[in-house]
């Protein structure tokens, strides 16, 4: 099972155009793909969890942009919380030759950390707490066995991009464990937090910037100015007073790589290599219930495609299908479902599910007022834009010559024909 299902997700789909990230303000280190946003793709969406996941609440999603304030500290948290990688961080990356080149543990550390202080070969990022979880168990894969240790350096309580008495790494640390775990991985390889405090006062009040955070050579030194040089002019998306970059449009592709792909493809492979099936619970589960008419909205709400129209073969019949995989629970087709037809829910232990299932099947026909096909689980030969009309008509009818049924005492001829099929 493992080995089927690292074939559907290992490999994604490389999307038709790429899309180029740009700076949310020319100060910050903070990266946007705002064809990738929910919240500036579609108006159903309700996706704010970059700015509940800011320590300092300077970033706010809304429909016509960003609004970053003054006071980013560019932690990267706000990107570990994108369910679609639509934001970037700058300093995340981490070099695959020096991830395998040993067997000593793989040691991140924060960049307030004086380089002077870190292991020789640490990686070194922006703040811990901007590792998502997705990235963590892609450097498990990438560290090929090396154990990677998160370096707690006591500071993280008095730091403004902290998190109070709960290390900012914490949740996603955990997950990767128990996921890591459930993959079969032994217990001495799996990602760990481990405690090595230095004394406050080395504590620097700013994140500094990536020449400050490390130490460089001759060459990355000016390699860093050009790069500096660059982010001077890079096109800003949306700036601290609001300035709206390219808005979205219902035009825009499906975002075929998320965060939860990513996550799913790691896991598959890893999966694959110690026999392992996924765990079911890492796939949502969609409900829908008997108020579902069929208008496919929510198919073509989905951002991800997780929701797709379909028909068989002799077309005879219709509905929607799911495909758990590719699903980040945005809720957006719940909310877009003209009938609240729609839930999105945890899904219990039991098989992964494999590709695209058929939620709904409907019969198609075709209207007998327009002609066109329609897909109804009923036996009416009216679509439901037509049987709409009609009772729109029967209704304005019955409040214009309502007076005619008083005089008569009974309905006008005209009214006797409306509804009827």
């Amino acid at each position: 099972m493992a080995g089927g299902f690292a074939a559907h997700v290992a490999k994604p789909r490389l999307t038709s155009r790429p899309t180029p990230f740009r700076r949310v303000r020319k100060d910050a280190s903070l990266l946007l793909d705002a064809d990738r946003c929910l919240r500036l793709r579609s108006r159903y969406s309700d996706c704010d969890r970059c700015a509940q996941a800011c320590p300092q609440r300077v970033l706010r999603a809304c429909d016509s942009g960003f609004r970053l304030a003054d006071g980013c500290l560019s932690c990267g948290r706000c990107s570990a919380a994108c369910p679609t990688d639509a934001l970037q961080t700058e300093g995340f990356a981490l070099n695959p030759s020096r991830a395998s080149a040993s067997q000593a543990p793989l040691f991140v550390d924060c960049w307030k950390v004086p380089p002077s202080l870190s292991a020789r070969d640490a990686t070194r990022v922006p703040c811990l707490g901007g590792i998502a979880l997705h990235r963590l168990v892609q450097w498990h894969v990438m560290s090929e066995g090396r154990q990677i240790v998160l370096l707690d350096r006591g500071w993280c309580g008095r730091c403004s991009a902290g998190s109070g008495a709960i290390h900012p790494a914490q949740e996603a640390l955990d997950a990767a464990r128990a996921l890591l775990a459930g993959l079969g991985m032994s217990t001495n390889t799996l990602p760990r937090l481990e405690s090595l405090p230095l004394p406050p006062a080395q504590m620097p009040a700013d994140i500094p910037g990536p020449l400050a955070a490390r130490t460089v050579s001759r060459r990355e030194f000016f390699s860093g100015m050009t790069r500096a040089a660059a982010r001077a002019i890079t096109p800003v998306v949306v700036g601290e007073h609001g300035e709206s970059g390219q808005s979205c449009s219902a035009r825009l592709g499906k975002i075929e790589t998320t965060a939860h792909s990513q996550l799913l493809a790691q896991a598959a492979a890893l999966g694959e290599r110690h026999g392992r099936p996924l765990p079911a619970g890492l796939f949502p589960a969609l409900r829908v219930s008997d108020a579902c008419r069929n208008h496919r909205v929510c198919a073509a709400t989905c951002p991800t495609g997780a929701l797709q129209a379909h028909a068989n073969g002799d077309g005879a019949s219709a509905g929607i299908a799911f495909d758990a995989a590719a699903c980040i629970a945005c809720g957006d087709c719940t909310r877009a479902c003209p009938e609240q037809a729609l839930a999105v829910v945890p899904r219990g232990d039991g098989e992964v599910p494999q590709g695209a299932t058929v939620l709904t099947r409907w019969a198609l026909r075709e209207c007998y007022d327009c002609g066109r096909e329609f897909a109804d689980p009923g036996s009416s030969n009216v679509c439901p834009v037509c049987r709409e009309t009609r009772q729109l008509m029967h209704t304005s009818f019955s409040q214009l010559f309502g007076s005619v049924r008083g005089l008569h005492g009974e309905p006008s001829p005209e009214q006797t024909s409306i509804g009827t099929d």
